[in-house]
């Protein structure tokens, strides 16, 4: 951009970047930084960006919400804006404070530095004067913060601080209370601590601070002497500090002293008087010049004055001091200070200060003026006595001139009376030799006015006086630019050039020099003088003029000196002319100012490089001149041959052809002639024609020779010679061969130690090695110069010294000679560089702040050279230096764009060990490159990965870089592109790699950017290559292993396992070289194991999707895999993890096919660990009981089986458990298999391990389990197992081992045989012994086997000889363990049957009231044994009369209330009660209440058991013997199951019953007939088979008869033939009842007579319906019956079906299966229409809610029916067909039977809904998505890519709901195309591609939820792109016609060009131009240019750039646009009329 123009252009451009939302952070960030380098190169560029509107608001927002790099460069652009005053005030009402002190509180370092500085030039200027900006300040709280940032709490970075005081020094005023603030911020503390920062600008704006907080708050001051802020000034305002820090110092001091007398003892007291004197004289002793010099002498001078209270007094104390014998100061420094006093004293009136009298300062500096041997004290008196009398306050009070003599007699000697020429001469001689020796003379004779007549002296003096005149005013304008001014301002360059004209030799030269100091401008006048003295006619020597005019011409403007007819001009061609003098001196001085000039301005040497000025120095080289002639024609030539920006480097007309021969002819003279002569050439050969002339003279030999022989200044010229060569021609055309080539390196390599690195020469010759260095082998060079270097490794020193030690221009040269190295001598080149620690320092320098690309990469490839073999000293010298944090920086900086870096030829090779080459490594179609053999654009990560794993600090360095951001930005390009596979990956592992290191650290896994790379990695594990999927797991493991519970249920979610998964047991086989280099850095072998196994010990991971998903993939690893072998125990041990406490998993474990799978690894006899890890597996699984049900189950039985017999030890104890969950299924126990256990398991009895004889008893326990008949197998076993047993409960084994015994024992003594064996006997005592254990649990499975032992009558007399067996019984009836005390109570209850005495101890024992105390809370089961006890107690007649048996009663009548007692309780409990109750003794001390006695009875009176009946009838009838139970109500409510049992047909119920309802019925008549009496009794009356005791029916008739004579109306209740029967009752009231019944009849009933005779009977029969799922079974079965033939009773079945199978529960049932079959079947035979679509939503119904349906329905052959039905005509079926179809194939059941078949038939199905009725039918899309998203496997197929184009049919024709499904199938084949063949992607994109103007279309019509995906198709489907260019409006040029024509472009392909329109401005060319793509353009523009033809070429009418990326998803994009050009004066538009197409791609 070299115009304003183009600044304005590319400024917009940059800003309409960052406001286009299109623009991603990373892009944001680098238009920022172009904005950042323009801002601060190009005053014009600040302006135009502080003009533009949206600059401002644009910055603000990006310092709120920008990446970090962003806002650094935006505050560092406001920074540079902010250097204008005008863009500073717009700066800040842009409202940039508020973000600026956001970002200064940042974490970054960078970005405080940048915000610090924004605001700190924010503040600047006026802007104390402004109240607007003052207001804006105060209203931010821009001074708390800043004052918040100083705390010392806040350790700050300096520079921070630097600019944070200086924005405090601006913002001080007295507004807003800003001291008040300051204070209360502790800012005295503050600011006096960082006067002792290291940092200048802290220090300095500190101090001037805290001077402006004193003036303007007096009060402070104490506060600031007490915080020792007094010797922190004075100290800096020593010398060693930056002058800038002194003056403020001393202004400090200064506002200090002037307020408070207790500072200015402050200051005496810490010995600041000498250091303020030293401070005054300073800027003389050290040669200060500029503001701040001045500025410390006046603030030192005014605090010394304000401590002595005044001007005056300071004098006088200072001219007292210098006599004092006890000086504070050196006595020249005081007197100095009293010089500069005496001349700065001003005498106001307005003051208070007195005069004081200046003799006494006269007389002390003429007492001082004596003869001394320090010059220096005399040198300062005389400057004191200049300033003394040079006051014009203090001259007018001396009244004599003593001591002015003493000075000024020297200057009268000078200029005095001409004709005393001896004393003038002598005068000046001495003043000479002062200036000379004296530097403080000079100041001495210029304030003494000395300068004038020195002047005078010039033209008037001797020719001695004249000569040290001009020496003398010589070494004053070299002394300082004020003296140097006074002489000019003396007119002292006229004289001099009269003494240049006339004065001798000496006065010649002295003339001269001096005029070169003192000639400043180049005037006309002076340039016309020196011409005329050097073209006059003098005959002495010019050269002294030549030179004069040479400096004054170097200064002269360049319009000057190319202007003909200038003063300039003409003076430079005189001095051409000059060249041709015969005198030789004048020749030589001519030929070197011209050299010198044309060296020095290289600006004029374009305009001046013509003929009339090379060529006399091309003819005067020719002739005979000498050596220095040569030379200087040489520079001069060389000067004007230079290229420049504006001239052309590669053509010199001003240069004929054979102009060059002289000076390579002289090349080949000597040695020195030849140096001389290239020194020439060495410019000139730029010229390409005069290097091919220079090469055709054979120069090369005169170089090479010059470069063996020639001096070091030869060497360099030959070096830049030889590159200029090099820079033309090829290699071989320039060196002849191997030889000369490998001599030149070496001759420049050691010649670079004598040239100096300060420079341009060693800089071409190093151009030189590196053009030789990265030579390729060709013809004439087999051996390349670099193979030389690494074989003579000393010619690399002078490198490495470069590298170390110079300027950074030579530091990247040496890089990158030394880069290309890195491939052959890695490990000579670390031992170099690690050699000079600090070369490391530099190349990280060079890394950080070089702005080549190449530089950078070299720099990092040679550093990674260094770590290879010498890691720790790298990184600590790095760390050292403080160069590894930047480098860190840099490395990530170049990170994110390493996409730039593929195209270096560089490469780097890893630490040693590395190097082999793998398997994987050797492709078939492609040279795959050693994943180990970086390419430069990796080298960056690569030196990440090393320094990370190395160094722990490191980590977060790169975290605070952005290198997490940046890894996140690579990964997720790389994952999202769908041209990834096709781009270079060798980053995508190594960012990986890198990342595993960085998540070491757990501080970095919880950064936020970790939860974006998770997917990113995920994806990287679905990748093709290994090595990418290798180093994201190991990521993955590092992340799993230091992060949180949340990064690891991400990583689980992330879709990572399968990928992971894909490793197992495939590392160690096929990647050596991959593991080697994960041990190499301490990262862990086997990445995908450890992050399984951490993911898996995560309940929510076991427990969800993640889980369910890689189950499968696990048990596939199950089958031996060759190349995998080791994938099989891996496989085992994840899956026990996922299994363990997982039931839903062991089930998917088990659909997936694990149970058979591990069946069959088993079967291959593993080895022993693995075995036992199966057979733990298997038992884990069995563990869950819906498992044990599989047929697979039952195949391993037979495995464990065999392991239990043949296996090792920890197999046989896995395998035993194992079975002891497998026999949970019945089904197993029941096999004959599963009893083959009981041998080997019998057999682990007798093992030493008690776990392994738990194991085996616990499975035998489980074994027999509810299998009594088959517990006899354990008599035929080898061995006696009870013997085993009471070894087991004899012994000390553990009280659990023994329990487990017990309880096997409990199972064999159910077997009488096992009971009565004798061991058995033995097993009593240790059973009894073990019930006296403390643990219950043993004691309770030892007393439930003794109870068991008791069965066997034997045995009980055994048991019943231990004496306190009874009271250990009867001690366990208590507590809450229930089957301990049901046990004991069983136990008793054997015990004390038939034995009286014992029932006597178990009362006396207390059982009986333990007992109740247990009744009210124990189950109903124990209470039924407790009443069994009470029972047998009771049977005892002493003790049911006992008070203990009464206690008894009560307790038993409520627990008869319990609903849930049992028969068997219920029985015991009435027995007990009868007992108890029959005793009339009993029955009168009942308490209860008849309510509460015949309540409970009631309900046993219906009960199922006879037994309970009678015995609650029996009871009923003991207490309704007296007569207040039958007077109760209660007693009414046993009516009705006395009824129901008198007719129950059971004699001794009936009898019973009939027996309490007579006495009931005299007292509840009408309750009796209303229960049914009536009815149940007529029933026994009549009963005749078999006929019912006489005594039976008597009392029936009876309790009949005293029913119905309480109501006539129940004479017609009773049948006749009842009322018949009755008349032969023994009863005569009976008798009576019978004859009133019958006679009621007759009379209300004339035909009664005939029925008396007849029986009738009711016909209901009542069929109770059963259980619904009772029906499916014979309704299916009905179905499937081949002899149903009736249409009407088969659609009857099946609609049945369709009504059962819409209730889950039922569509689940067993028998489902079957419906499924019949189902299936019925469809097969082809029914009517309506029973097919019953049929097959019956179907939908079943398969909905079970696999196994679905299993079902495929199995019988459904899939296929299905099919056929998919092309019916009926429009429904088809319909309910797909939705079927949809249904099977939801999920992976039946995986094996989808197929192609099926996707042709939907879309047969699809075309022909389409072609029939134009519509589209959504369920056949739905079941294509379904279909395609279950089975990606499918996308592949023809039939998928043949579907397309119905799909674009649908999508085109069909309805919303439908174009969204096809949508969604579109963008699933999508996602697989990365994973596909690249035909049958380019296939299927093809097909697809004709969607696109549909999709186009839906982008503008469609609801916002397509758009996304819509967008997505757009992006990668292939099209066309056409560009019409219709006409161009306006195309008018200043000059000439218009004939224009147009050139279009993009990207990298051909320019296409429109036809020429002639003579129109308003052309019409309607062309049309397409490009193919096969994938949308992205980021990519079209560029326009406009041109006309003409005769004299072609002229550019604009330009115009058009972004067509829209164009891809709006289809068309047409209108005018405008072009841009420069030299559209008028302002008038000129436009084009383009139209821009996207489309399908046409037919080629």
């Amino acid at each position: 951009m070299d115009d304003h123009e183009d600044t304005m252009a590319a400024v917009a451009r940059f800003i309409e970047k960052l406001h286009s939302r299109l623009s991603s952070p990373p892009e944001k960030e680098l238009v920022t930084a172009r904005l950042l380098c323009l801002a601060q190169a190009r005053k014009e560029a600040r302006t135009v960006i502080g003009s533009h509107a949206q600059a401002m608001p644009l910055f603000i927002s990006i310092l709120r919400s920008g990446t970090s790099g962003a806002k650094v460069n935006v505050a560092a652009t406001l920074s540079a804006l902010c250097k204008d005053d005008d863009l500073r005030v717009k700066v800040l009402l842009g409202g940039c404070i508020p973000p600026l002190l956001s970002l200064l509180k940042s974490e970054s370092i960078e970005a405080r530095k940048a915000a610090a500085e924004a605001i700190y030039e924010v503040s600047s200027g006026s802007v104390s004067d402004d109240q607007v900006g003052i207001k804006i300040f105060a209203t931010e709280g821009v001074t708390p913060t800043l004052w918040e940032q100083l705390n010392p709490k806040n350790k700050q970075d300096k520079v921070v601080q630097g600019f944070v005081t200086g924005a405090l020094r601006n913002l001080c005023g007295d507004k807003d209370n800003y001291w008040r603030a300051m204070l209360e911020a502790g800012g005295v503390n503050i600011i006096v601590g960082l006067l002792s920062s290291d940092n200048a600008a802290a220090q300095s704006n500190a101090a001037s601070l805290l001077a402006r907080l004193m003036l303007a708050f007096g009060d402070s001051i104490p506060k600031v002497i007490d915080s020792g802020a007094v010797q922190a000034l004075l100290q800096l305002v020593g010398q060693n500090n930056d002058i800038s820090v002194r003056a403020s110092a001393a202004d400090a001091l200064e506002a200090l002293s002037s307020k408070s007398t207790k500072a200015k003892k402050a200051i005496v007291d810490a010995d600041g008087i000498p250091i303020l004197i030293g401070a005054i004289v300073a800027p003389s002793k050290e040669c200060m010049q500029g503001e701040f010099g001045q500025a410390l002498q006046g603030h030192a001078t005014r605090a010394l004055a304000n401590i002595c209270s005044g001007m005056s007094a300071l004098i006088l104390y200072l001219g007292e001091l210098s006599q004092s014998p006890r000086l504070a100061a050196p006595v020249a420094d005081i007197i100095g200070a009293l010089a500069y006093a005496l001349m700065v004293f001003e005498q106001n009136a307005a003051t208070a200060e007195e005069t004081f009298d200046a003799t006494k300062i006269e007389d002390i500096l003429v007492k001082l003026l004596k003869p001394r041997d320090n010059k220096l004290v005399q040198e300062r008196v005389l400057e004191a006595m200049a300033s003394l009398y040079g006051n014009i306050y203090l001259s007018i009070c001396l009244d004599h001139a003593e001591a002015k003599k003493v000075l000024i007699g020297l200057i009268t000697m000078a200029v005095g009376d001409p004709q005393d020429e001896q004393h003038q001469e002598f005068g000046v001689r001495f003043l000479a030799i002062l200036t000379d020796q004296v530097d403080d003379s000079k100041w001495a004779i210029t304030a003494a006015g000395g300068i004038p007549p020195l002047v005078q002296l010039l033209e008037a003096g001797s020719q001695k006086a004249r000569e040290d005149a001009a020496h003398i005013l010589w070494n004053l304008c070299c002394h300082s630019e004020d003296i140097r001014a006074c002489v000019e301002s003396a007119g002292a360059v006229p004289a001099f050039l009269w003494l240049l004209k006339s004065g001798g030799p000496k006065g010649q030269e002295a003339s001269a020099m001096a005029l070169t100091r003192l000639v400043q401008t180049a005037d006309s006048t002076t340039i016309n003088q020196l011409l005329a003295l050097l073209l006059g006619d003098s005959s002495g020597s010019k050269a002294h003029t030549i030179r004069v005019l040479g400096h004054v011409l170097t200064m002269a403007s360049h319009k000057d000196l190319v202007q003909r007819g200038s003063a300039a001009n003409q003076a430079l061609r005189s001095l051409i002319k000059i060249l041709n003098s015969s005198n030789e001196e004048t020749q030589e001085s001519a030929a070197s100012v011209l050299a010198d000039l044309f060296t020095t301005r290289q600006d004029i040497c374009d305009s001046l490089a013509t003929d009339e000025i090379v060529h006399p120095c091309m003819k005067l080289l020719t002739s005979n001149n000498t050596q220095v002639v040569a030379t200087q024609l040489a520079r001069a030539l060389g000067a004007l041959s230079r290229p420049t920006k504006t001239k052309n480097t590669m053509k010199m007309p001003y240069i004929s052809e054979g102009d060059v021969k002289p000076l390579i002819k002289l090349a080949k003279t000597s040695i020195d002639a030849a140096e001389t002569a290239i020194a020439a050439l060495a410019n000139l050969l730029s010229d390409p024609q005069i290097a091919a002339e220079a090469l055709a003279e054979d120069v090369v030999g005169a170089l090479t020779r010059v470069l063996g022989e020639g001096t070091s200044e030869g060497k360099k010229n030959a070096s830049r010679a030889l590159h200029q060569l090099l820079s033309h021609f090829p290699v071989d055309d320039v060196l002849g061969g191997n030889a000369q080539c490998c001599f030149s390196v070496l001759a420049i390599l050691n010649s670079l130690n004598s040239m100096s690195m300060d420079g341009t020469d060693i800089t071409d010759a190093l151009e030189v090695v590196a053009l030789l260095v990265k030579m390729k082998h060709g013809v004439n060079f087999t051996y390349l110069p670099r193979a030389v270097l690494s074989e003579v490794t000393s010619s690399l020193d002078p490198l490495s010294r470069l590298l170390a030690e110079g300027p950074p221009l030579l530091q990247d040269k040496a890089i990158e000679i030394l880069s290309q190295l890195c491939g052959d001598q890695p490990g000579v080149l670390g031992d170099l560089l690690i050699a000079r620690s600090s070369s490391i320092d530099s190349l990280a320098n060079r890394i950080i702040n070089s702005s080549s690309l190449e530089v950078k990469i070299g720099g990092i490839t040679l550093l990674i050279c260094a770590a290879k073999e010498h890691i720790q000293q790298s990184v600590e010298a790095l760390d050292v230096s403080g160069y590894l944090k930047p480098l860190i920086n840099a490395l990530v900086n170049m990170m994110r764009q390493n996409s730039c870096y593929s195209s270096l030829e560089m490469q780097v090779r890893t630490p040693r060990g590395f190097f082999e080459r793998s398997a994987f490594q050797e492709g078939d179609e492609f040279d795959v490159l050693d994943p180990v053999i970086v390419l430069g654009g990796t080298v960056a990560l690569w030196l990440l990965s090393i320094i990370s794993s190395f160094y722990a600090k490191s980590k977060l360095i790169v975290m605070e870089a952005g290198g997490l951001e940046a890894l996140s930005d690579k990964l997720f390009s790389y994952t999202s592109s769908p041209q990834a596979e096709f781009e270079d990956t060798e980053g995508i592992w190594i960012s990986a790699l890198l990342l595993a290191f960085l998540f070491q650290d757990p501080n970095i896994v919880l950064s936020p950017t970790t939860m974006h790379i998770i997917p990113s990695l995920a994806h990287l594990m679905k990748s093709d290559e290994v090595i990418d999927k290798y180093f994201a797991a190991q990521a993955m493991a590092s992340l799993v292993c230091n992060g949180t519970r949340g990064i690891s249920l991400t990583i689980a979610n992330s879709g990572a396992v399968a990928g992971l998964i894909t490793l197992i047991g495939f590392i160690e086989l096929d990647m050596p070289n991959l593991v080697a280099l994960s041990e190499e850095f301490s990262l862990v072998r086997s990445p995908d194991q450890v992050i399984l196994e951490h993911l898996f010990e995560i309940e929510d991971v076991r427990l969800g999707s993640t889980a369910r998903k890689s189950i499968p993939l696990l048990v596939d690893l199950l089958r031996p895999i060759p190349d995998r072998p080791g994938a099989p125990p891996i496989a085992v041990q994840l899956l026990s993890r996922l299994a363990e406490g997982s039931d839903a998993n062991k089930l998917i474990m088990a659909e997936a096919g694990a149970l058979d799978a591990l069946t069959k690894y088993l079967s291959l006899s593993p080895q022993d660990s693995t075995e036992a890890s199966i057979s733990e597996l298997l038992r884990i699984l069995f563990s869950n009981p819906d498992l044990i049900r599989y047929e697979a189950s039952f195949s391993s039985l037979n495995q464990l089986i065999a392991v239990l017999r043949l296996g090792s030890r920890d197999a046989r104890f896995s395998a035993a458990r194992a079975l002891h969950e497998l026999f949970d299924a019945e089904s197993i126990r029941d096999s004959e298999l599963a009893w083959q256990a009981v041998q080997p398991l019998i057999d682990m009895l007798n093992a030493a391990s008690e776990s392994e004889q738990e194991a085996a008893l616990v499975a035998l326990i489980k074994l027999t389990l509810g299998h009594n008949s088959r517990r006899t197998l354990f008599v035929d076993v080898e061995g006696n197992p009870l013997e085993s047993l009471c070894k087991i409960l004899s012994s000390a084994s553990s009280l659990e081992l023994k329990r487990n015994a017990a309880e096997l024992c409990l199972i064999l003594f159910s077997n009488a045989k096992f009971r009565s064996n004798p061991i058995a006997s033995e097993c009593i005592q240790p059973l009894i012994s073990l019930i006296q254990s403390d643990n219950t649990a043993v004691v309770e499975s030892v007393v439930c086997a003794f109870e068991r032992l008791l069965d066997d009558e034997l045995k009980v007399e055994l048991a019943a000889a231990y004496v306190n067996i009874v009271d250990l019984l009867v001690g366990l009836v208590s507590g809450t363990n229930l089957r301990l005390i049901e046990g004991s109570i069983s136990a008793l209850i054997k015990l004390g049957k038939d034995r009286a005495p014992h029932k006597l101890d178990m009362v006396k024992a207390g059982i009986i009231d333990k007992c109740l105390v247990l009744l009210p809370i124990v189950p109903s089961s124990l209470c039924s044994a407790i009443a069994e006890l009470f029972r047998i107690l009771t049977n005892s007649g002493a003790i049911a009369r006992s008070s203990d048996a009464a206690k008894v009663v009560e307790p038993l009548f409520m627990v008869l209330l319990r609903p849930d007692f049992g028969l068997w309780g219920q029985h015991s409990a009435l027995q007990a009660l009868v007992n108890i109750l029959e005793k009339p003794q009993s029955l009168a001390t009942l308490k209860l209440t008849p309510s509460q006695v015949i309540e409970p009875l009631i309900s046993f009176l219906e009960s199922p058991s006879q037994a309970i009946q009678q015995l609650g009838t029996e009871l009923l009838s003991h207490l309704l013997a007296q007569e207040h139970f039958q007077q109760d109500i209660t007693t009414k409510n046993a009516v009705v199951p006395l009824v129901q049992l008198a007719g129950i047909g059971i004699l001794n119920l009936q009898q019973t019953a009939i027996k309490a309802l007579e006495k009931i019925s005299i007292s509840w008549p009408k309750v009796v007939a209303d229960a049914g009496g009536i009815f149940e009794l007529a029933k026994v009356i009549i009963q005749d088979d078999p006929q019912p005791p006489v005594e039976l029916w008597e009392t029936a008739a009876l309790v009949l008869s005293n029913v119905l004579h309480v109501n006539a109306e129940y004479y017609f209740k009773v049948p006749m033939v009842v009322l018949v029967k009755m008349l032969h009752s023994t009863c005569e009231s009976t008798i009576k009842v019978a004859l009133n019944g019958l006679i009621v009849h007759e009379r209300t009933d004339a035909s009664s007579a005939e029925q008396m005779t007849e029986a009738g009977v009711i016909d209901s029969l009542v069929r109770e319906k059963k259980a619904s799922k009772y029906a499916i079974a014979p309704l299916s079965q009905y179905l499937l019956d081949p002899q149903t033939r009736s249409e009407t009773c088969r659609f009857l079945a099946a609609l049945a079906l369709g009504d059962l199978s819409q209730q889950e529960g039922l569509a689940r049932a067993s028998d489902s299966v079957s419906a499924c079959r019949a189902l299936v079947s019925l469809l097969e035979d082809q029914p009517s229409e309506a029973m097919t679509t019953v049929a097959v939503c019956a179907l939908q119904n079943f398969v909905m809610h079970s696999r196994t349906n679905r299993r079902a329905v495929a199995e019988a052959g459904g899939i296929l029916v299905v099919q056929e039905l998919l092309l019916s005509p009926s429009a429904d079926v088809a319909g309910q067909a797909s939705m079927l179809i949809e249904l099977l194939f939801s999920n992976h059941t039946l995986q094996e039977y989808v197929s192609n078949e099926l996707i042709r038939s939907l879309t047969a199905a699809l075309e022909r809904e389409l072609w029939s009725t134009a519509t589209i039918n959504v369920q056949f899309l739905r079941t294509l998505n379904v279909i395609f998203a279950n089975f990606p496997k499918l996308h592949v197929s023809e039939a998928a890519t043949l579907c397309i184009p119905h799909l674009v049919n649908a999508l085109k024709s069909g309805s919303e709901a439908a174009q969204e499904s096809v949508l969604d199938t579109l963008c699933l084949l999508k996602q697989s195309w990365s994973t596909m063949p690249i035909d049958i992607v380019r296939s299927q994109a093809m097909i697809a591609a004709e969607a696109i103007p549909i999709l186009q279309m839906l982008m503008k019509t469609c609801p916002p939820s397509f758009h996304e995906r819509a967008d997505l198709l757009l992006h990668c489907l292939p099209g066309c792109l056409t560009v019409t260019i219709n006409r161009g409006n306006n195309l008018k040029q200043a000059m000439g016609t218009t004939n224009a024509f147009c050139r279009l472009t993009i990207g990298n392909g051909p320019p296409r060009q429109t036809k020429v329109v002639s003579h129109s401005i308003s052309p019409e060319w309607k062309e049309g131009f397409t490009w193919a793509f096969d994938v949308p353009p992205k980021g990519q523009k079209l560029h326009i240019i406009c041109k006309s033809k003409n005769t004299f070429g072609k002229n550019t009418l604009g330009r115009v750039t058009i972004q067509i990326d829209k164009v891809v998803s709006e289809g068309v994009y047409s209108g005018l646009f405008s072009l841009n050009h420069d030299s559209n004066k008028d302002g008038s538009s000129r436009t084009l009329e383009i139209e821009i197409v996207w489309t399908n791609r046409t037919s080629e």
